[in-house]
């Protein structure tokens, strides 16, 4: 319960710093809650493998206009979804095996390009953002994590009036783990170290209606 708190506050703490400054210039806002499909992906360890299971997923993006073409965006996704470790030959954790539910949250902010094609209805757009990602297992004996993350997508913006639009997107999903990191699970202190340099791919697929707000 103490780290959900931590994160609705780290969200909140973030949109109050980038809301004020941006509403002075009577900036152009678009609020876009969506719901999709992720995909969990893999994450690869010397002893085995974490399996994240697909599921649903959902969240809102807040995008400010830099420029007619150029967008500053902020999000937040959750997918809740289970888990399991897998062990390699040769390697024996029957106590980390047992399949866990555990939330996957990106928290992120970075830029949208939109393409000009002389279309007011249809803007082509492509998305690229950094942040944390926070792994957070529902079992209290398995420890959460963040972790630093990237993502790359694209899609199309489908104007239906001035303020009402459709974004349909598609974008991969990096958590990155450096040299040295680590997870545990289990009160008995069970771990699994994880390689150099690794990457968790995740990605998704999603809908979501814009809402247009400030000087459209």
């Amino acid at each position: 319960m103490k780290n959900r708190f931590k994160l609705i506050g780290l969200i909140l703490i973030t949109v109050s710093i980038i809301l004020p400054s941006l509403s002075f210039a009577q900036a152009k806002v678009e609020i876009t809650p969506f719901g999709g499909y992720m995909f969990g992906g893999k994450l690869r360890f010397y002893e085995g493998e974490l399996k994240i299971e697909d599921n649903v997923n959902y969240g809102i993006l807040l995008n400010f206009a830099l420029a007619p073409d150029t967008k500053l965006e902020l999000f937040w996704s959750q997918m809740a979804t289970t888990a399991r470790f897998k062990s390699y030959y040769g390697f024996d954790f029957p106590e980390l095996e047992d399949p866990f539910s555990v939330n996957v949250n990106y928290i992120q902010i970075g830029g949208v390009q939109e393409a000009d094609i002389n279309n007011d209805m249809i803007k082509p757009f492509g998305a690229f953002t950094l942040g944390t990602t926070y792994f957070n297992p529902t079992d209290n004996n398995i420890q959460d994590s963040w972790r630093f993350s990237v993502t790359l997508g694209g899609g199309a913006k489908i104007w239906l009036s001035d303020r009402i639009g459709i974004r349909l997107q598609g974008r991969l999903l990096m958590p990155l783990y450096f040299a040295g990191g680590g997870v545990y699970f289990g009160t008995g202190g069970s771990g699994v170290s994880v390689g150099a340099g690794s990457t968790i791919l995740q990605g998704d697929l999603t809908a979501g209606l814009i809402i247009g707000l400030g000087d459209y």
